[in-house]
């Protein structure tokens, strides 16, 4: 459907948007905006005779262009004057960006329906052509824009006419679909691979500090900043060297601020305890920010922890899952996967809502809705739910065979008494029991170093020596999943579970 179809006199709308304009408040000679990672006041000058403006945010420079909006321009820039004052700098960007896709979209015609003709003619275009052929994004720019246009008393909008802009429907679409599905989820041993990881460059840092380079170590403390605590690349990126606090007692504390509030003045900062194992790290980024870069962009603020922009923290995270898994997991991924991973333990609403740092308390809902009963816990703990029963990438590791691990030296031979049961002949270790810090037969199934033996009855005898030990575990504790030791046996028996899966899917016959 065509502005053209719904018979609109042309002459009319230009009639109604000039008149609008000659009762136009006068522009503010001087827009000013901060932006809060370069912690700098701009100021926009000259707004009445630009044709576009460059807005400073988040390391990068953003272009808004007044060129396509015609004779409705004046109002256009009054509006957007009006975002700078009450909207986050992001929020601003965005919605700029939406509007001008919708006009080129959908045609200048449209939104000067929406700004000029009388209210109710205005509410009948968007229901039956803006919101059928706006997407969100858009949907939410124009909404903006009628809000201001209420506030500003532009048209026939004034503060009045509010009510009637909440009242208008918009194109439905479902936030959280990945969610509900799940697509959102790392699963175990991916999660198990990136803790290994981090455990790796710990040990390795342990060791001596010239054992892991700069970058490597950076790139560690930004995987478990989005890890452990779920936050935005944004956030990591407007960490400072201030906000990292290292205690004598060896904990260390980080506060981020807090990210996408309804109200811009509510940007406070959280703070979080960094896991006393990974710890180290961040003492030793501390160390070596001072004396030396680490791979920073030169453009970014001295005073950045990482000097990096929210665009190269999100690619290094990428990057880094990709290299770990095997998949491209993205920063929202892992902040998904971190709420469900509390939710899934039993954690109160509330916490999880402060965990995520959530302007609403509604929103921590999906989490719980898509988290698993009672009894799905404890059977996905002991790997017999058969929600979680995909086959295991197991590529990455070497299989061996009985006679391949009988040559390996005894060290190298992986053998335990986990929780009173014996277990030996699961496979060989690449490293050797001696020189790992871990838990056999625990960490071995997530470990990058394990060598599985391909004997599917050895690891399915495992599984079922272990089994019993889950429901202890869960009877003892009174159904508490957040004990590191049900977290441990729920991964190891779920790596077992994979491991038995990939060996069956290898070969059909065992």
């Amino acid at each position: 459907m065509s502005i053209a179809a719904q018979n609109i006199d042309q002459d009319r709308l230009e009639t109604a948007i000039a008149a609008a304009v000659r009762s136009l408040p006068p522009l503010p000679p001087l827009v000013r905006y901060h932006d809060d990672f370069a912690d700098k006041l701009h100021a926009i000058r000259d707004l009445s005779e630009a044709s576009f403006i460059t807005v400073e945010f988040d390391g990068k420079r953003q272009r808004i262009n007044f060129d396509g909006y015609g004779s409705a321009s004046p109002i256009i820039k009054l509006v957007l004057a009006d975002w700078f004052a009450r909207l986050d700098l992001h929020t601003v960007v965005v919605s700029a960006n939406q509007l001008e896709t919708y006009v080129r979209d959908r045609g200048l015609a449209s939104l000067m329906m929406l700004v000029a003709l009388p209210i109710f003619e205005a509410r009948s275009h968007w229901n039956v052509f803006a919101k059928p052929n706006a997407t969100p994004g858009q949907a939410g720019a124009l909404r903006r824009t009628l809000h201001s246009l209420c506030s500003l008393s532009i048209g026939h909008w004034n503060p009045a006419s509010a009510p009637l802009v909440r009242a208008l429907r918009s194109p439905k679409v479902d936030l959280y679909r990945a969610v509900r599905s799940g697509e959102c989820f790392l699963p175990l041993d991916h999660q198990a691979a990136i803790v290994d990881h981090i455990d790796e460059v710990c040990a390795l840092l342990s060791k001596s500090s010239e054992a892991v380079d700069s970058v490597q170590l950076r790139d560690a403390c930004i995987l478990v900043i989005a890890y452990q605590y779920a936050f935005r690349p944004g956030q990591i990126a407007r960490i400072e060297v201030a906000d990292v606090r290292v205690f004598s007692t060896g904990a260390v504390h980080v506060a981020v601020i807090a990210a996408k509030q309804r109200d811009k003045k509510q940007r406070n900062r959280v703070t979080r305890r960094i896991k006393r194992e990974w710890a180290p790290l961040f003492v030793e980024l501390c160390r070596r920010r001072e004396h030396r870069d680490l791979g920073a962009n030169p453009e970014t603020p001295e005073r950045l922890l990482f000097r990096l922009t929210p665009g190269e923290i999100s690619e290094i995270l990428t990057e880094l899952c990709e290299d770990l898994t095997d998949e491209s997991w993205t920063p929202t991924d892992l902040r998904h996967t971190a709420a469900q991973r509390l939710a899934d333990a039993g954690v109160a609403h509330i916490a999880l809502t402060e965990f995520m740092v959530h302007a609403s308390y509604r929103t921590a809902n999906i989490y719980f809705d898509t988290s698993p009963t009672q009894a799905q816990r404890v059977n996905q703990a002991m790997a017999i739910s058969p929600i979680y029963a995909n086959v295991a990438k197991i590529a990455r590791t070497r299989i061996i065979d009985k006679e391949t691990l009988l040559r390996l030296p005894a060290d190298k031979q992986i053998g335990g008494v986990p929780h009173g049961i014996p277990i030996a002949g699961i496979g060989g270790c690449e490293v050797g029991q001696s020189l790992c810090s871990k838990n056999p037969v625990l960490s071995c199934y997530t470990c990058r170093r394990f060598m599985p033996l391909r004997d599917t009855n050895i690891h399915e005898r495992v599984l079922e020596d272990l089994r019993p030990v889950v429901l202890d575990f869960a009877a003892s504790s009174r159904s508490n999943e957040q004990s590191p030791a049900f977290v441990q046996l729920r991964t190891t028996l779920d790596g077992v579970r994979r491991v038995v899966e990939g060996l069956k899917a290898e070969d059909p016959d065992q």
